[in-house]
């Protein structure tokens, strides 16, 4: 038989392509939770969703804080490495300006009219005298010379000196027989801050202008008492500011009014 005459299958088998194959599929296991799990797992979304929300808002600040400061870095490397394209051009002609007018220097200029020493007429004189240490003679025909007209000069000196004020209390005895009045009468004691305490006026002035004027620590106050010769302990100076506050209540009550 020639090969030409043999029949070949049909492409087509309607009996083959016609069927349906069900091909099984794999359910997924099923897991079994309680209602409490559940409502706790079903809260907890929004929470992390929350969270993820928040990382990804601070990596873009933080993105953008990265960008801004490499762009610093960039700009301080072109001005501190990178080419400079001004150059400085100098001149014959600008060196002569420059050293025809010269800048002129600050303070008091040369030559000028000064205003003189201030005077203080408030200040009060204490007078010294500066006599010379032996008489002088010539020094050829050996005679001593002549007292003449005195020159004065002026020293301004700030003396700070502790000194105990001893007041003296006159006493006054009667000088008759008459019954019902007293016997001496004596001189009162000039007034105090603070009525026990050994310290005057002088000394709670120079502690509360220290403290609350200039604005200085009390401790520094003393030590300068101290080199003056004049030990106070801290605890004499805080128990006598407390007396002292109750001094100003009746101001500050007026105030408040």
């Amino acid at each position: 038989m020639n090969a030409s005459c043999q029949t070949l299958p049909p492409l087509y088998t309607p009996e083959i392509y016609d069927q349906v194959i069900v091909v099984p599929i794999e359910k997924p296991p099923l897991i079994l939770i309680s209602e409490k799990e559940y409502l706790e797992l079903k809260s907890e979304v929004g929470y992390w969703r929350a969270m993820h929300q928040k990382a990804i808002l601070r990596e873009k600040k933080q993105k953008q804080t990265i960008k801004g400061q490499e762009g610093q870095i960039r700009d301080l490397r072109n001005r501190l490495f990178g080419k400079k394209s001004e150059k400085k051009s100098f001149s014959k002609d600008e060196g002569k300006s420059k050293s025809l007018n010269p800048k002129r220097p600050r303070g008091q200029q040369p030559g000028s009219k000064g205003h003189g020493r201030t005077k203080r007429p408030d200040l009060p004189e204490k007078e010294e005298v500066a006599n010379l240490a032996e008489n002088p003679i010539c020094s050829k025909c050996g005679e001593a010379y002549i007292p003449d007209e005195s020159k004065e000069a002026e020293i301004i000196e700030v003396e700070v000196k502790a000194h105990t004020r001893k007041i003296i209390r006159c006493c006054m005895k009667k000088g008759c027989s008459c019954k019902g009045v007293p016997n001496t009468i004596t001189a009162p004691i000039p007034p105090k801050v603070i009525p026990k305490s050994p310290y005057g006026i002088s000394i709670w002035e120079a502690v509360l202008l220290n403290k609350f004027h200039y604005c200085q620590p009390t401790n520094r106050l003393l030590n300068q008492y101290t080199e003056l010769g004049l030990p106070i302990s801290i605890g004499t100076i805080t128990g006598g500011l407390k007396n002292l506050k109750e001094l100003f209540q009746p101001c500050l009550s007026g105030w408040h009014i």
